[in-house]
């Protein structure tokens, strides 16, 4: 568990990157569907060229695997493997486990009011000065 010295645990989630198929599928089905050329020309390189449905899978192969690494990364996530059922009994777990420690910390506070409180009546007592003078 972190402290207030320790850094923060690195994340183990994937890179947003990985995720990010829609934009190449986007572009891959908008040259899918784009009508041939009327005049027969070659399209100029501002222009997206159509693609024919028999190379679909050779270009869709980059998306594809960008897919497949995804699935991977995923699949090794902590916790991926749990079910509902178990998920929510670690949460139920770490919720008590939270308010045990809340406990605690409240446990530890009160003690250390009540000790503050008590030197400070010592302070107004005069029981601090009379044990400096002894010692």
């Amino acid at each position: 568990m972190p402290t207030a010295t320790s850094p923060p645990p690195s994340s183990t989630l994937p890179p947003p990157q990985l995720f990010d198929i829609l934009p190449p599928l986007h572009a891959l089905l908008s040259r899918l569907v784009l009508p041939p050329s009327l005049d027969g020309t070659t399209p100029s390189p501002d222009t997206i060229a159509p693609i024919s449905p028999k190379d679909l899978a050779t270009a869709a192969s980059s998306i594809t695997s960008k897919i497949q690494k995804a699935r991977v990364a995923v699949r090794e996530l902590p916790g991926v493997e749990m079910g509902i059922e178990e998920q929510e009994d670690v949460m139920a777990e770490l919720e008590e486990e939270s308010r045990r420690l809340r406990g605690v910390e409240e446990g530890i506070r009160k003690a250390a009011r009540d000790r503050l409180e008590g030197a400070v009546s010592d302070v107004e007592g005069g029981k601090a000065y009379n044990w400096a003078m002894e010692t």
